[in-house]
């Protein structure tokens, strides 16, 4: 009897074990089946808002931050990020005068000569004052280069040019840029008047030089015992339209005898010479937008010189940028 209920329990138990082992089976079914088919298990849902811990929701000590704070904190980066890139720290070009520059220099090339034209891609101003510098000291020194007067030379610039400075001079025939500066064909763009003065039609060449050819440097050269700022000085009656020439020379001479800056190596002419170089390197920079906007971009710098004949030697007068 004891014997007939050990084997009734038994067989039960058994039983029990493989109902139970069945049914975990088909647990695990739809499970494999999903990884079979490359399902995997969804990650449980996160907590609603209401159910996260209070600590979630508050900063540190010192309590909760509105929403309208936090995006009055956010339009205002936005706007400080968005001044800078606009106008920058005044430290340096931005990004963008930057991107400006490359663009102006790319411009210039695919409107001028090929980049052999001057040696190389388009100067910027610090680095053409340096090479007109470097040119007229050869030229004082009798070791002019002449290195672009050659017939290859006049072949190469036949196909476009590419100068990398601007010349404003004096007419005067003992002041030939390209002499005194030791330079040759293709090399500079040169305007010339009587008393280095300027006009729309010589603003109209500047813009066209700075737009079109990539020039990055204008230089009002002056000179030694100049005809034109000599007899505005001396005043008189003069014929024709020399009288143009004189009243735009005129407000140079009257500031230089106001100021009465005369020293044993410069006279009252030679400082009024020097006085209108300055005066007409300001007249370009605020005689037209495009000058004037290449200035404030920095890809255009604007100088002034003084050429003595005797000696040959040209220095800067004017320099507000370098």
């Amino acid at each position: 009897m004891n014997v007939l209920k050990y084997l009734v329990i038994g067989s039960v138990c058994m039983m029990l074990t493989g109902v139970s082992a069945a049914a975990n089976e088909a647990a695990k079914e739809p499970a494999k089946e999903r990884e079979a088919a490359g399902v995997t298990a969804e990650p449980p849902a996160a907590p609603a808002e209401h159910d996260q811990p209070q600590s979630t929701k508050k900063g540190k000590k010192g309590g909760k931050k509105s929403s309208s704070a936090a995006k009055h904190e956010i339009d205002q980066l936005d706007t400080e990020d968005t001044i800078k890139r606009i106008i920058g720290d005044g430290h340096e070009a931005t990004p963008k005068k930057k991107a400006a520059r490359k663009k102006k220099a790319a411009h210039g090339a695919a409107h001028g000569a090929p980049a052999a034209a001057h040696g190389g891609a388009a100067l910027d101003g610090e680095e053409a004052v340096r090479r007109l510098m470097e040119g007229n000291r050869r030229y004082v020194a009798g070791k002019n280069s002449a290195a672009h007067r050659t017939a290859q030379r006049r072949a190469e610039v036949a196909k476009g040019q590419h100068p990398y400075a601007i010349i404003v001079g004096c007419s005067d025939s003992r002041v030939p840029p390209e002499i005194l500066f030791d330079e040759g064909l293709g090399d500079l763009f040169v305007i010339r008047s009587a008393g280095n003065v300027v006009d729309d039609i010589a603003i109209g060449s500047m813009e066209y030089a700075v737009e079109h050819l990539g020039v990055q440097l204008i230089m009002v050269l002056g000179h030694e015992r100049c005809g034109a700022v000599d007899a505005t000085l001396k005043g008189g009656e003069v014929s024709g339209k020399l009288s143009s020439v004189i009243e735009a020379i005129k407000p140079a001479v009257e500031k230089a005898k106001a100021k009465g800056q005369v020293s044993h190596s410069c006279d009252l002419l030679c400082s009024s010479v020097k006085g209108n170089a300055r005066m007409v390197a300001e007249k370009i920079k605020k005689s037209s937008p495009l000058l004037t906007d290449a200035i404030e971009s920095g890809m255009l710098r604007v100088v002034g010189g003084y050429y003595e004949l005797e000696s040959g030697l040209v220095s800067l007068t004017y320099k507000p940028v370098l």
